[in-house]
């Protein structure tokens, strides 16, 4: 086992997406790279998603967060266009478009609100699809839906690889990654990070610490309230291509996402009666039979001839929420050198992008990108009333109530 160094320039925490993303970044700034994971690349929420990537996901109405966050994820779309040549690395990535579905009457309304607001505020790309549009596109939909939301440059892609791909590139490049090595503290002496201790106590000094643990993020910076979300998810046995395309939608009143067809023919979705919890428990990653059938419905409630699909795993994964669901990303405050990229529902749509701007903050202290709508200052000790027990669509009431 190689031995973990006293001191090193750059430490991230965590190994999913961001972490794996910000390393490789860095790498390429020949950096030196520590990365410290407490289970495997890939364990959390990274691993354990659909891969979609959405790039306006959710039903925002405020135009200027629209306009703010449009400009980062379509950043993070140019990059994916050409991330497997530069990677070298196979990432399954299809721009394939993606649905927001109307299941019903009021849900058609609020679709058509949104996309008007998502126009008003400079998005060109966003389209308005009515009943025979959507069903002409995607045959295999249930004949209840009302109309759609659609966006052509939105796809699907393999988490996994694209996770592995970015630390296998890191690595390439000196990065160093640390499975199985959890952080205990980071050490912060007199508003100066000085590295971190790890559960066996050991100290590494660094100049530079980055906490990319999302839904953990909290426990190593507390005075940002970052709160995990647990997602329950299914995936079918193999079946001939589809016409299906990443889609969300309201069953209901439960908010879903479907459907990410593998390369493999898999067909995945979730979201479907994934049982309200206390905080702790959002990071349970058991299943209960009552949301495996749940979100095996969902193939019975939105499609036709689907019914009788066999479900063949299900798995539930932590996601990660702040107080306006956006992610926190840049400088830690009153702690200098301390940086964080967390609170995110959404990783595909952001982090290639997000590694790309970390690396530019840390080494340039500027982003080539407006990141000021995720500041961590915004959220810095302050106090969210959270519902006690709180799921996906209760947090969703939650938000529209603030």
């Amino acid at each position: 086992m190689e031995q973990i160094p006293d001191k090193t320039e750059i430490i991230v925490i965590g190994a999913g997406l961001m972490g794996c993303s910000i390393a490789y970044q860095l790498s390429r700034e020949k950096k030196e790279v520590l990365v410290f994971e407490k289970r495997n690349i890939a364990s959390g929420a990274s691993g354990r998603n659909g891969g979609q990537v959405i790039q306006l996901e959710g039903r925002d109405k405020n135009p200027e967060t629209i306009k703010k966050r449009l400009e980062v994820v379509k950043e993070n779309n140019k990059i994916l266009k050409h991330l497997e040549k530069e990677l070298n690395f196979q990432l399954e990535y299809q721009r394939i478009g993606s649905l927001d579905i109307a299941l019903n009457e009021e849900e058609w309304k609020d679709i058509k609100e949104t996309v008007k607001i998502q126009k008003q505020a400079g998005d060109e790309e966003i389209e308005l699809l009515s009943k025979k549009e959507v069903l002409k596109m995607c045959p295999t939909l249930t004949e209840k839906v009302f109309g759609a939301r659609y966006r052509k440059s939105d796809g699907t892609i393999n988490p996994f690889f694209l996770t592995h791909g970015f630390a296998f590139n890191a690595m390439k490049n000196r990065a160093r990654i640390f499975t199985h090595s959890p952080v205990k503290r980071i050490v912060n002496e007199h508003g100066m990070v000085k590295g971190v201790e790890l559960e066996t106590g050991k100290m590494i000094r660094s100049e530079v610490v980055i906490n990319a643990t999302n839904a953990w993020s909290h426990f190593l910076c507390p005075e940002i309230d970052i709160l995990p979300l647990r997602q329950v998810a299914v995936v079918t046995e193999p079946v001939a291509d589809l016409p299906v395309y990443p889609m969300e939608a309201f069953i209901d009143g439960d908010a879903i996402f479907t459907t990410t067809q593998t390369k493999s023919g898999n067909l995945v979705a979730g979201g479907f009666k994934t049982q309200a919890r206390k905080r702790n428990l959002h990071y349970d990653e058991s299943v209960e039979p009552i949301e495996i059938a749940g979100s095996s419905a969902i193939f019975k409630r939105v499609f036709k001839g689907l019914k009788d699909i066999c479900i063949i795993r299900s798995w539930s994964g932590t996601m990660a929420v702040t107080g306006d669901c956006l992610a926190c990303i840049g400088k830690y405050p009153e702690t200098e050198n301390l940086y964080i990229a967390a609170g995110f529902s959404n990783g595909m749509a952001y982090g290639p992008v997000v590694g790309k701007l970390i690396a530019e903050l840390v080494v340039y202290g500027k982003t080539s990108i407006p990141v000021d709508i995720f500041s961590p200052h915004r959220f810095y000790k302050k106090q969210i009333d959270w519902p006690e027990f709180y799921n996906y669509t209760v947090l969703a009431e939650f938000f529209a109530r603030v």
